[in-house]
């Protein structure tokens, strides 16, 4: 088997699994080894290089499954609504508060946001789900000056994004909501494995 053996297969599988739906339990390791004439590491190998891509996702105990590739388009001519780019693809968005506090803002951010490290800042830290699974989470710091109340409005409202347009009085949110979100830190996760 050459090396690049478990790449042809991953694109083979890649192509097929397009046409299949969200959801679709894919062939076990042992079924694609066989399918393909290879040992079950060429196998493991190519659906580890499908999960890479975010063609399918794993869950232990459960199987594999077809992921739906969502594509998240930042630009000057788009809002920046996660929610309707999600709802926008045919999938159920959702986004959870985890917490918000009032903290010193750290040092190490101290310069993103011209301000000297101590200043008051709220810590949001959220999650995002796209059909009950965890996509993402992100930690965001906005001064307080900005946002006094930013606890109290997310109660009404889950976007901070409108949030922070609301307390720019800026139909465009760039004035406070740009400053905001290039000092955020985000990581993203496939999944969240149990």
């Amino acid at each position: 088997m050459s090396a690049t053996r478990y790449l042809e297969i991953a694109e083979r599988l890649s192509a097929e699994l397009a046409e299949c739906a969200h959801g679709t339990r894919v062939a076990s390791e042992a079924e694609i080894a066989r399918r393909f004439g290879v040992g079950r590491a060429a196998a493991r190998a190519a659906v580890q290089e499908l999960e890479r891509r975010f063609v399918v996702r794993r869950t232990q105990g459960s199987g594999t499954f077809v992921n739906r590739r969502i594509d998240y388009v930042i630009s000057r001519s788009v809002p920046p609504s996660w929610s309707a780019t999600i709802a926008a693809a045919g999938a159920t968005p959702r986004a959870l508060v985890k917490s918000v506090r009032t903290i010193p803002l750290p040092a190490d951010l101290a310069d993103r946001f011209e301000r000297p490290a101590g200043s008051p800042v709220h810590e949001v830290v959220r999650e995002f789900y796209i059909d009950d699974l965890l996509a993402s989470w992100v930690h965001e710091w906005i001064p307080v000056a900005e946002v006094p109340h930013l606890d109290l409005a997310l109660h009404a409202v889950d976007s901070v994004d409108q949030v922070l347009r609301d307390a720019a009085k800026d139909p465009n949110g760039l004035r406070l909501a740009m400053p905001t979100l290039l000092a955020a830190h985000a990581r993203c996760v496939s999944a969240r494995r149990a």
